[in-house]
């Protein structure tokens, strides 16, 4: 029996579950390998040490398989984004210091998963139902990003807090994204020095936020 909204068949036995988990990991590592999905189900198979019947057994094609490792992964890597946001803020930290460190914890939650992103970003492009699986994962990251930044509402002298914080989250993920290849552009991946980049990030969105907007 099939999953609503599930491209992956429930298996009748834990052997079963447990080749296919296999070929999801194999699935994973072969997008991350190549950074699109020019790889074949027989490439999977191969690599996950399960046959290609087994593979058959629990989606009807390659796009499923990948769909279904796209849900995974999504699922995983919120995990961690939520992880990584979840500590309480040091005592005392300034408004300068709780944006620098927004930031970074962004970018180092981006930058360790870029690999298993970029090619389900790419494959979106013509994929709407990746695309959109990929697009919670964005907005978790927008939420997670505008709750730690308005934490700090007090200093935020913008008149409209909410727009002027996710303002920042889109041009801070923009460049980030540029940096790490995610997009239309990899070839403009890892221009600039990236402790930089964080640094100009984290002034530039300071003052933004500090500084009312002129009338």
């Amino acid at each position: 029996m099939q999953n609503t909204g599930s491209p992956v068949r429930e298996p009748k036995q834990e052997r079963s579950r447990q080749s296919f988990e296999k070929a999801v990991d194999a699935t994973v590592s072969l997008l991350a390998e190549r950074r699109s999905d020019a790889f074949t189900l027989a490439e999977v198979a191969q690599l996950a040490g399960v046959s290609t019947g087994s593979i058959y057994g629990r989606v009807e094609s390659k796009t499923d398989l990948i769909r279904a490792a796209q849900a995974r992964e999504t699922a995983r890597i919120r995990e961690v984004q939520r992880a990584a946001f979840a500590p309480a803020p040091p005592e005392g930290e300034t408004f300068e210091a709780a944006v620098a460190r927004v930031i970074t914890t962004l970018a180092q939650v981006l930058r360790a998963e870029a690999p298993v992103l970029s090619p389900f970003m790419r494959i979106g492009s013509d994929d709407p139902v990746v695309a959109d699986e990929g697009r919670l994962g964005f907005l978790d990251s927008v939420d997670l990003f505008s709750s730690a930044l308005l934490a700090r509402r007090e200093d935020i002298h913008h008149p409209d807090p909410e727009r002027a914080v996710h303002w920042s989250f889109t041009v801070v993920y923009s460049v980030l994204a540029r940096w790490l290849g995610l997009g239309s552009a990899p070839e403009a991946a890892g221009e600039g020095d990236w402790e930089q980049i964080l640094a100009d990030l984290a002034e530039m969105v300071t003052a933004f936020l500090s500084r009312p907007a002129s009338a």
